[in-house]
């Protein structure tokens, strides 16, 4: 058993890496690109209710605009975490364990930041639809 669970942190070969990491780097390519075109559009699509004299149109562009950019920011985060753990394969032990680990505490923050930014849009959002409430 404990030769199964070394086999799971042993290096990688140099080739096999840069092979996933160049994956990881185009599925990391795409995503980003996905995301960023339907924010595009999300901006576009909002441009005249983002001026509109009505609070509501105007949160609700700002909530749809928050989760615009909350999604780009998760592909992000999400394609750095697998090109930087693909990248840790070519350790072997702990330090790939660590390397793993540092990944993962970087994709938690990044995760954790763009909830905190959607978090606070929606609460401006809030704050402009109560505007039309009054």
């Amino acid at each position: 058993m404990a030769l199964a669970l070394s086999a799971c942190n042993q290096a990688e070969s140099p080739s096999e890496v840069a092979s996933d990491v160049s994956e990881a780097q185009a599925d990391r390519s795409e995503a980003v690109a996905d995301a960023s075109m339907d924010q595009s559009e999300v901006l576009s699509d909002s441009a005249s209710a983002a001026s509109s004299g009505d609070a509501d149109d105007r949160g609700d562009v700002i909530e749809d605009r928050a989760e615009a950019r909350y999604d780009t920011a998760i592909a992000e985060a999400r394609g750095d975490f697998e090109v930087a753990s693909q990248g840790c394969e070519s350790l072997s032990g702990s330090a790939q364990a660590d390397c793993k680990d540092s990944a993962e505490a970087a994709y938690e923050s990044a995760q954790e930041g763009a909830e905190r930014e959607l978090e606070a849009a929606r609460t401006r959002s809030d704050q402009t639809q109560q505007i039309d409430n009054r």
